[in-house]
């Protein structure tokens, strides 16, 4: 590392920040950010903060990225979720694991989480500008805002994946057009009415996942639609979803059949309302014709099949992603560009990218922070040991 070197990161989200805290404290650092530094990780588990998460084995946490999972082998394989919590230990964060893998810090507090990482460099110019371009010569690279210009060793582009890219056309780097993931979808049908009832561990039969889908004002949402709308991030709307909505609760025709013979007297929305929600019992059976009041010894066998075959193969049409409802973007740098080990561009020595201004996006559970930290360390690794 060269004493002196001055080094720019653009951006100050998780992943510009985290860098900034482990690069050598002699080299000269300026971190540019026009809005708050870290307001991006406020929101993040809902307000508590989802650090990270405990699965070990690198190649299975690397799963959970429907883009980037073999390019991140190598940085989460050498700063895996158990170093990030020892350094978030070193610097006044305790955590702890939930039995879903989610790791949290103890005091359940974002704002926290800010606080410390945000103490950690005291030692960094921080200049509220935004950088507008980005070129470089024989003497470094050259970062232009609307009203001056800045001269650096090496640049680490943090910019986020809802950013402006235009700021590296003078780079040439490619960039894969971003594209919402980890949304709630609007449907065509309108579940207003709905809004809030929740269907627990359902199937989808296109990505093969279970879990629980969220009725909302504008569609569905939920555990189960955050993954789907990441696996298919980059397919053209609208397009079909179906669920098995008795996934883990009635398999067999025969057995719907001993049900309504064992309630002969009960009403079928009843009989239905033991295995989902009243109130989408009810909006489910006007949806498809079905007199609510029948009771169990009045359910033919036309009747029966609809109710069954419809329940296990519900369709849902989906319109588009929820507007402004994404928390990452699918899309960003191109992986092929850049260095999978040191996320150092492979054709422009000293140019740096690092979190989701790549294209890598993760599923929910604190994976998506994780390549955040751990891209971090692998950058001001590399910033620090070179020459």
């Amino acid at each position: 590392m060269v004493l002196g070197c001055r080094v720019a990161i653009v951006g100050a989200g998780p992943a510009g920040i985290m860098t900034a805290a482990l690069l050598s404290k002699e080299i000269d650092i300026t971190i540019f950010e026009h809005k708050s530094p870290l307001a991006s990780i406020l929101p993040t588990g809902g307000g508590k903060c989802n650090i990270s998460n405990l699965e070990s084995d690198f190649k299975e946490f690397a799963k959970n990225y429907p883009r980037g999972e073999k390019f991140l082998y190598s940085i989460l394989s050498r700063y895996t979720s158990e170093y990030t919590l020892e350094y978030f230990k070193k610097i006044g964060i305790e955590t702890v694991a939930l039995d879903n893998g989610k790791i949290f810090p103890q005091k359940m507090s974002s704002k926290f989480v800010r606080e410390r990482l945000l103490a950690q460099i005291k030692g960094c110019k921080i200049e509220k500008n935004e950088i507008k371009k980005i070129t470089k010569n024989d003497s470094g690279f050259i970062l232009k805002s609307s009203n001056s210009k800045y001269l650096f060793d090496r640049v680490v582009i943090a910019i986020g994946g809802h950013a402006d890219f235009s700021i590296l056309n003078d780079l040439d780097i490619k960039i894969i057009p971003p594209k919402p993931a980890l949304t709630g979808l609007c449907t065509a049908t309108n579940y207003s009415s709905l809004s809030g009832i929740v269907l627990k561990n359902v199937f989808n039969f296109e990505t093969r996942l279970s879990g629980d889908l969220l009725f909302t004002h504008f569609g569905v949402s939920g555990p189960i639609v955050f993954k789907i709308s990441s696996l298919k991030a980059r397919d053209d709307f609208p397009y079909w979803l179906k669920f098995d909505l008795l996934y883990d609760k009635l398999q067999d025709l025969k057995d719907f059949q001993q049900i309504l013979n064992d309630n002969s007297k009960k009403e079928i929305k009843n009989i239905l309302s033991k295995y989902l929600p009243q109130n989408f019992v009810g909006f489910f059976l006007e949806k498809i014709g079905v007199n609510p009041v029948l009771k169990g010894s009045e359910i033919n066998s036309k009747i029966r099949n609809l109710i069954f075959d419809t329940l296990k193969n519900y369709q849902i049409q989906v319109l588009s992603p929820r507007p402004d409802g994404e928390t990452v973007m699918a899309g960003g740098v191109d992986l092929k560009q850049v260095n999978p080990k040191t996320l150092e561009c492979k054709n422009i020595s000293g140019l740096y990218f690092v979190g989701e201004v790549l294209n890598i996006d993760g599923f929910c559970g604190g994976f998506n922070l994780q390549n955040c930290w751990s891209g971090a360390f692998a950058v001001a690794e590399s910033i620090n040991s070179s020459g």
